[in-house]
């Protein structure tokens, strides 16, 4: 600051201690940002110091020079204060942020205008205090001259040394310097400068200053804000000396200290000028960067929406009160039996009903009832759709926030065919009632035999032929209600079981199972190709038929079955369980593969589960099963598929 004084005292006007130029205007308010400094600190101490020496390098007497010392050393800390509130993201005031905005401009310019006004009166108070010390008395040009020559240092240098030690200490990577324009433009505008400038000066009598103010603007408009600023600061310091030297427009007016202060007026207004141009410049680009980010996220958003909602095995659909489909997904179309994409009109001819056949009128249908705001929760409707089947969905209808734009409430639909699960709850509710049934006949069986022992035990009258035929009839029941047991167990774990697949012998596992019941001269099997399966269940399989072939034959004979397979193509054998039995009623060819369906219920026991079984855990494998006649005679033929292993 010291050495800065040096330049205003090159500068003094004529006849006056008082300077033309004073770049400790800017000087120490830099140094006390870059510094952190606090109001009460070592640097305030030499900040006062340096101020006191660069007056009295300036020539102003002791006490002028103290006046004026502390005029800069307030305005100074008015600036820096001022410009940790107003401008807090600036770098050096408090935050990492460059001058990049015609918003911190302002700021800047607000604080340096405040703070240098605050000075200027101090300074203006001190010399009229001291008027002997003053040569030629302190005017309103001298005050106006104080204010121009620190708040155009000011502004040249803080904007310059703000962005240079912003960008200095920023990381890598960082903006082109350039801006916008390449080199070239960058040397066609410093040529138009220096031409219009060398133009202008040399022949100061011709009204030309308005090209000057051009290259600012070219200057801040094209190339970034360092740029500008440095711009700024090399044409205010050529205009400066040049009009010192009494060259150019400004130099020519007759008051020389009126000449000064246009000149200063003029740096100013080209270093606002560039600023404002250039933080405008670079706000505008910032707001393109963002408005660009902006819309590769929202498009990115709405790809991934589109592919969490595609990808949902639930029907999503929005819907608004117009009658707009917004939103839909393929899940949608396939739960309503429809092909995608769905439109407003088809959804609408759909026929619902209620589970209990009631209609559903419009009003309260989910989708209506979402709309007018109520929220609806696993509803479940009965539908019809184009190829005559019914399916069962479960429908959920919540409220969406008001389209108010177009002023439109709009739902969103979640869609759930249930239709399997509905017929699983139906069967297991049957299935409850005929357990229920069949488990209570041997109950009762038993109860009621066992009632009948006690009885003859009171009354003392209980024989050993009476009481070994109850017991009979008690052991009788209690095998059968073991027999159900089993078979229920057999059933329920049947389809949740998880398959272990692998070679399975079809003939050496008939030949087990017949070993197994003592019926190996009733059971014969056949070659047949080996199949790829589970092992426990396609054992399982051939019980159930074996084991109701030795079943129902006729009272008397003897029962006879035959087991064989054949390759059916490539992928498949069939194998087929014939028998000499009773036969199927061929109406019950088809039912008998029902749960707890029995063709000779009153003739032969069982719990009308094991075909059941049989043709679930074929179908778990893929294959078919049907019931025949046997056409070598009477009896019945069981045919079913399972895959072939080396398919």
């Amino acid at each position: 600051m010291v050495v800065s004084g040096l330049v205003p005292r090159m500068s003094a006007l004529d006849g006056e201690s008082f300077s033309a130029l004073w770049p400790a205007g800017g000087i120490p308010i830099l140094w006390l940002l870059v510094r952190g400094a606090r109001t009460v600190s070592v640097d305030s101490a030499l900040l006062v110091a340096a101020a006191y020496a660069a007056n009295l390098v300036a020539g102003a007497d002791l006490g002028l020079a103290a006046v004026f010392a502390a005029a800069n050393v307030v305005q100074t800390w008015v600036a820096v204060l001022l410009l940790r509130r107003w401008c807090p993201r600036l770098w050096g005031c408090g935050g990492q942020a460059p001058l990049d905005r015609p918003r911190s401009v302002a700021g800047l310019g607000a604080a340096l205008v405040v703070a240098i006004a605050v000075g200027t009166g101090i300074g203006t108070a001190g010399a009229l205090l001291l008027p002997d010390q003053v040569p030629g008395g302190f005017g309103t040009v001298d005050v106006a001259l104080w204010f121009g020559r620190n708040l155009c240092a000011a502004l040249i240098v803080l904007g310059f040394g703000l962005l240079l030690g912003q960008r200095i200490t920023s990381p890598r990577p960082r903006p082109s310097a350039r801006g916008e324009g390449g080199v070239i433009e960058l040397t066609a505008a410093l040529t138009f400068t220096v031409g219009m400038y060398a133009l202008v000066f040399q022949f100061d009598d011709l009204p030309l200053t308005f090209p000057l103010l051009a290259a600012s603007v070219w200057v801040g408009a094209r190339f970034s804000t360092l740029v500008s600023a440095s711009h700024s600061l090399v044409v205010g310091l050529v205009t400066m000396a040049l009009t010192l030297n009494g060259t150019g427009p400004f130099a020519g007016v007759d008051d020389v200290a009126l000449g000064y202060l246009l000149a200063q007026l003029y740096v100013s207004t080209i270093a606002l000028t560039g600023l404002a141009i250039a933080t405008g410049r670079d706000e505008r680009v910032a707001l393109a960067d963002e408005l660009r980010r902006t819309r590769e996220a929202a498009v990115y958003e709405e790809r991934m929406r589109a592919a969490v909602i595609g990808s949902m095995t639930e029907g999503v659909l929005v819907v608004d009160e117009a009658g707009d489909l917004l939103v839909q997904n393929e899940a949608a179309a396939r739960a309503l039996g429809m092909a995608a994409p769905l439109s407003a009109g088809t959804i609408a001819a759909i026929e619902s009903t209620r589970l209990d056949g009631s209609e559903v009128t419009k009003d309260h249908q989910p989708s209506c009832r979402a709309l007018a705001g109520e929220a609806v929760y696993d509803e479940q409707l009965l539908i019809r759709i184009d190829d005559g089947t019914e399916r069962v969905l479960t429908i959920s209808a919540i409220p969406l926030p008001r389209d108010e734009i177009n002023a439109r409430a709009r739902a969103l639909m979640l869609i759930r065919d249930t239709t399997s699960d509905h017929a699983n709850r139906e069967e297991l509710s049957a299935f409850a009632g005929v357990v229920a049934h069949d488990l209570r006949n041997p109950l009762a069986a038993i109860d009621g035999w066992t009632e009948m022992i006690a009885d003859e035990l009171d009354a003392g009258a209980l024989d050993a032929q009476l009481a070994q035929e109850f017991v009979s009839r008690v052991r009788s029941a209690s095998r059968r209600m073991r027999e159900l047991i089993r078979d229920l167990l057999a059933h329920a774990t049947s389809s949740a079981r998880d398959l272990d697949v692998g070679k399975v012998e079809i003939a050496a596992l008939v030949r087990e199972i017949a070993a197994g019941r003592h019926a190996e001269g009733q059971v014969s099997a056949e070659h047949a190709p080996a199949v790829l399966g589970d092992p426990v269940l396609i054992r399982q399989v051939l019980d159930n038929l074996i084991g109701n072939a030795l079943k129902y034959v006729a009272p008397g004979e003897q029962a006879k079955v035959a087991v064989r397979g054949a390759r059916t193509d490539a992928r498949w054998v069939t194998i087929q369980v014939a028998d000499n039995g009773i036969g199927i009623p061929e109406g019950d060819r088809d039912r008998i593969f029902e749960e707890f369906h029995r063709a000779h219920y009153r003739e032969y026991e069982g719990s009308g589960l094991g075909l059941s079984i049989v043709r679930r855990i074929v179908n778990r494998h893929g294959g078919t099963i049907s019931a025949m006649p046997n056409p070598e005679g009477q009896g019945s033929v069981f045919e079913f598929t399972l895959p072939a292993y080396d398919a």
